[in-house]
């Protein structure tokens, strides 16, 4: 530190010159001010800014340069937790979202290269790409705001756009009525059987105990009580990583259940079992030279039983649920019986299928008297 006594245009000030340390870059910071009134403020001033830099709060501390990653590699550092969060098949459909959706896109642009213009037309693309987009581009915003957090940007990209808005999704058929519902069992009881036993049996167990797909997939020969007419369901089929299989616990808690099957539904089994190759107690009810079946299969069964027959048209595996429920609600079982019976943790679920027919007993019941005055 240099301090000496120099003429300004006020009169006589002192002036310190000297270095405060090393920047970031390796380059030494030399500070020059003058105007003190005397060689001891000046000097407080240099020591106390001394201080400040070596702690990193003086405004002569240049900021270290951000480490910044590409979107690829802020992925994959994101990844590497989350896949220890979540099941294999939630892991499946994530990887994905990134293969399909996000990474052939951004993958190799630097995080901090993401503007507001080409985020926001990335998105309208997406709207127009996607039904749900929303769900697939959340997953590209928690990449930024991991981003921010990691100090790589000062401001997430996404909090600078407008989320068009999804386009809506043509109706899809939910379930069918009493008598859609006669049709398909008749078809299936009638014609379907003689052509794929196999799927004929899945396809009516769904129909007639409301199982989801995933369940009824990982069903094994120990699980069916043919004595008793039960069945437990403890299991559950995931869909893996590259394509895979594997076999999980139930959806939830609740999900683990026994099940009363109606007596002609065991017979079916029963009629399953005797024609099947694979009966071992662990061997799979439904199943492909004894490997479980691909989940996709079912739904595959319905459509062509649909095609060829017309009935359960617009339908897919889940609607059989939905069938169920509505069916078993308007029969007369409680909200509590139909909860406890397909495995739902939430009565909400089973309520909004309740909401639906009361909606429709309520518009019903308007027209009863109709008769009576027209």
């Amino acid at each position: 530190m240099q301090l000496k006594e120099v003429q300004t245009k006020k009169g006589k000030a002192w002036e310190v010159v000297g270095y405060l340390g090393l920047q970031p870059n390796g380059k030494r910071k030399k500070v020059q001010k003058r105007g003190f009134k005397s060689r001891r403020e000046a000097t407080a001033w240099f020591n106390n800014e001394l201080t400040l830099f070596s702690n990193g709060q003086s405004q002569y501390n240049e900021k270290a340069p951000k480490t910044v990653f590409t979107v690829r590699e802020l992925y994959e550092m994101w990844l590497d937790g989350y896949q220890n969060t979540v099941e294999e098949s939630t892991l499946s459909k994530t990887l994905k979202i990134f293969r399909l959706y996000i990474l052939p896109d951004w993958g190799d642009t630097p995080v901090n290269e993401i503007t507001p213009l080409s985020l926001q037309q990335y998105l309208n693309t997406m709207q127009v790409k996607l039904i749900n987009y929303k769900k697939a581009v959340g997953y590209f915003n928690k990449l930024t705001k991991m981003a921010v957090k990691l100090d790589m940007i000062d401001v997430d990209p996404f909090t600078k756009v407008d989320m068009p808005r999804e386009r809506k999704s043509q109706p899809k058929k939910k379930a069918m009525d009493a008598e859609e519902f006669k049709r398909f069992i008749e078809v299936l009881d009638g014609q379907y059987c003689q052509i794929n036993r196999q799927a004929y049996t899945l396809l009516r167990l769904v129909a007639v105990t409301g199982m989801r797909t995933e369940e009824v997939l990982a069903l094994q020969w120990k699980h069916i009580d043919f004595d008793g007419g039960y069945i437990n369901i403890e299991q559950a089929l995931g869909r893996g990583l590259h394509g895979g299989t594997y076999i999980k616990a139930t959806k939830s808690e609740t999900s683990t259940r026994t099940i009363k099957v109606a007596s002609d539904m065991v017979r079916k089994l029963a009629h399953w079992y005797n024609l099947s190759k694979n009966k071992e107690p662990d061997s799979f009810v439904f199943n492909n030279n004894g490997k479980p079946l691909q989940p996709l299969r079912p739904n595959k069964w319905l459509h062509e039983v649909s095609d060829n027959y017309k009935v359960a048209n617009g339908l897919a595996m889940h609607g059989l649920r939905h069938t169920w429920t509505t069916l078993a609600l308007e029969q007369g079982a409680t909200v509590k019986q139909v909860q406890t019976y397909l495995g739902h943790a939430d009565a909400s679920i089973t309520l909004n299928v309740y909401a639906e027919i009361t909606k429709k007993a309520s518009e019903q019941t308007g027209e009863v008297l109709s008769n009576l005055i027209s």
